[in-house]
């Protein structure tokens, strides 16, 4: 009776002795010709660029970009060009210093490594040691569109984590409606405003001439640098992790000579100044725009 019930319930493959083997070895066959198939498939949409490999380092963004500014220092950076409000490469790399360590610092904002900043700014000047500053503190880094509506606002930055803010003095009501639903704020940043420490507000000029005292962290390159988000064509805005090696790697992308002129040996010492509109709120603002300025060492002139 056992072995009937064996004899009916076994696969047949069982019953086919040395043939199961066979069998077996044809599928294997077969699947492994598929696999390969696919694998070739996967080879020939790869695209080759004809500039060949690019070596893409190790290193922050902010380092990445700033690297050389020293040749630089005394030459315009940023501008804002509609108060003409202008800062050299020096004054640009000291400012994004003075921002890290106060961000740090106890005495400033008290953050702490892989905190989450909230930039609420149009395009100014300083936007960049704002910027830069969170990344350098080893913070992460979110920016929102000045003309979104106060909950607008509120939900990206309570989606993102934010717990300091830098923003303008026409914007501040808003960042204190944010402020007052988070419990562990640090603190709001006003550029143009002054100290108003019952209500933990600093002011920009005064918050980087206090000279913080703060160490600044090792950065890895593989942590998220910068969170933009999309623009809710499709739903709400949703977060994008980027991290200082994804900047990296487009930046050295674009500074190809043969795609940028500025990385050809004719215009290595030759610097021009350049108007930009896109907002650097947007990743191509940001990074195609802003940021591949400062690496060539132009001079970028911004409309808020």
């Amino acid at each position: 009776m056992i072995s009937r019930i064996l004899n009916s319930t076994a696969p047949q493959y069982y019953r086919l002795g040395k043939g199961v083997v066979f069998e077996g070895a044809i599928r294997n066959t077969a699947s492994a010709t598929v696999v390969h198939r696919r694998h070739a498939s996967h080879e020939r949409n790869v695209v080759q660029s004809p500039f060949g490999t690019v070596d893409i380092p190790a290193k922050n963004v902010t380092d990445y970009i700033f690297e050389g500014y020293e040749k630089y220092a005394d030459k315009p950076a940023v501008t804002c060009g509609a108060t003409k409000r202008s800062y050299t490469y020096g004054m640009t790399y000291e400012m994004t210093n003075r921002m890290a360590r106060g961000l740090l610092s106890q005495k400033g904002c008290a953050m702490r490594k892989n905190d989450v900043l909230g930039l609420l700014l149009p395009n100014i000047p300083e936007f960049v040691p704002a910027l830069h500053g969170g990344l350098l503190a080893g913070l992460s880094v979110t920016f929102a569109n000045p003309l979104y509506t106060a909950e607008e606002v509120c939900r990206q930055f309570e989606n993102a984590g934010v717990t300091a803010i830098v923003t303008l003095p026409m914007l501040l009501p808003v960042a204190e409606m944010f402020r007052t639903k988070v419990k562990q704020y640090k603190g709001t940043i006003c550029i143009g405003g002054k100290h108003d420490l019952d209500k933990n507000i600093y002011g920009f000029e005064q918050f980087l001439k206090e000279n913080h005292s703060s160490e600044l962290p090792e950065i890895d390159c593989h942590k998220t640098a910068i969170l933009p988000y999309s623009s809710g064509t499709t739903g709400l805005p949703k977060g994008v992790e980027l991290s200082h090696y994804n900047l990296v790697a487009n930046l050295a992308q674009g500074s190809h000579p043969a795609i940028s002129k500025y990385y050809q040996p004719e215009y290595i010492d030759k610097k021009e100044t350049i108007l930009t509109i896109p907002p650097y709120f947007h990743i191509y603002g940001l990074n195609a725009i802003l940021h591949s300025v400062l690496k060539s060492k132009n001079h970028i002139v911004s409309i808020p």
